[in-house]
């Protein structure tokens, strides 16, 4: 990373000397400029939509049909059937006619009807409205809590990973909220910490890393918390819709696997070593023993920060930047996980000292982000994937130090603006 930063001071040191000079007030008004944009086009969307699809086709709120649907089926003795793909997928065709094949899935466990059920009685758009507000507004005050900064608030909002876990009706902002949560306030609000990781499992693999976490800092309350809150949440999912809806969960998810190695799936999407080594052209073997790895070596990397490191934000980057690494299972509209690691990062810069081409590498972060999911941008290459290891690379660069494991690279002053 530093022979790069090297070479672009060496061949381009204009472009560098912009790159790290004054750029507060331009990053800020060109945010403000995206931010403008991108409502407005959301809404002129929204506006000129036809019986709740947009002219492009996709119908608003993108992935939010399946989570409303499945709100729409709590209580049915048939619930389990959502687990099969063809039959989601005729019972949104019968729902929604003419509107395309809806190859949606549902793979989340049996906890997360419990999360959708009071998103079911309102109408379409009045339910998507609620969960984007419901979710961005604890987003929003989860960050205000660990920080308590209104330019931070304003560079998350007009973050493109913010935007794009709106825009696709995704659960991202309630699982970044979780996980900021969990890593945030472990040793603080410990029993908090815990209910919050324990919520998290409703999306298992975000979740992965969270145990070795609060074991090597010694959060123990924090981590009985964790394991008690699911095993509740578990229980509670089997006295509302019986224990084989697990059963049909289980079959769904190894069917799901099995999707995963077709070539129709859309890799490009996935923001995880698995999905970019595969868009390389790596057969599905070589693919996961590369995750395996990672996610092995990720493990270790977070053991060793949160055992040797006392700041909490910097443990909290460490962690959410490692956790959509971790596992294969991953979407570009999940790495809003990474913003409360990037907001911190900034902080973290302006009041101890920016190093060699931070500013750089977080500007080309935004631009890699803004590209996702970038199908059609760059051929075998996902933008996603590309992002998260750069969002950990910025990480890495300050919690490894922290941690004791020394690198060339050293603080400088900040340079005012």
């Amino acid at each position: 990373m530093n022979a790069v930063l090297s070479l672009i001071e060496r061949r381009y040191p204009l472009f560098f000397e912009l790159g790290t000079r004054r750029l507060g007030l331009v990053l800020g008004l060109f945010a403000a400029l995206y931010l403008g944009v991108a409502a407005s086009m959301w809404a002129e969307l929204i506006a000129t939509s036809d019986n709740l699809f947009t002219r492009a086709g996709p119908i608003i709120g993108g992935d939010f049909i399946v989570f409303q649907h499945a709100a729409t089926r709590v209580g049915d003795a048939d619930l389990a059937n959502l687990y099969e793909m063809k039959n989601l997928k005729a019972e949104l065709i019968a729902r929604y006619p003419g509107r395309g094949e809806m190859d949606f899935g549902w793979m989340y466990p049996p906890t997360m009807f419990l999360i959708v059920a009071p998103f079911g009685e309102a109408p379409y758009l009045g339910a998507y409205a609620a969960w984007v507000i419901a979710f961005a507004s604890l987003f929003l005050i989860v960050l205000y809590r660990l920080w308590a900064s209104p330019a931070a608030l304003f560079f998350t909002v007009t973050a493109p990973p913010f935007f794009q876990a709106i825009i696709t009706g995704q659960n991202g902002l309630l699982t970044a909220s979780l996980l900021a949560l969990a890593g945030g306030f472990a040793r603080s609000r410990p029993i908090l910490a815990g209910v919050a990781a324990g919520l998290l499992t409703i999306k298992p693999q975000l979740g992965l890393l969270i145990p070795i976490a609060f074991a090597a800092a010694g959060c123990w309350r924090a981590f009985f918390a964790a394991g008690a809150t699911a095993l509740l949440l578990a229980g509670a999912s089997v006295a509302a819709f019986g224990w084989e809806i697990w059963l049909a969960f289980f079959d769904g998810l190894l069917a799901h696997g099995g999707r995963m190695a077709l070539e129709g799936f859309p890799f490009h999407k996935l923001v995880t070593p698995f999905g970019f080594v595969t868009m390389l052209g790596a057969p599905t073997a070589v693919a996961n023993a590369v995750q395996i790895a990672v996610a092995l070596a990720l493990a270790g990397y977070v053991f060793i920060v949160w055992k040797r490191v006392r700041d909490a934000g910097l443990c909290l980057a460490a962690l959410s930047t490692a956790a959509i690494m971790a596992t294969p299972y991953a979407f570009y509209y999940e790495f809003v996980i990474a913003l409360p690691a990037m907001v911190l990062i900034a902080q973290r810069a302006v009041e101890t000292g920016w190093l060699k081409g931070e500013r750089l590498l977080l500007i080309a972060l935004w631009i890699l982000t803004l590209q996702a999911p970038g199908d059609d941008v760059v051929p075998s290459l996902s933008p996603g994937a590309a992002a998260a290891l750069l969002a950990f690379s910025i990480v890495a660069r300050r919690a490894l130090p922290a941690a004791g494991v020394r690198f060339a690279t050293r603080a400088s002053p900040a340079a005012a603006g």
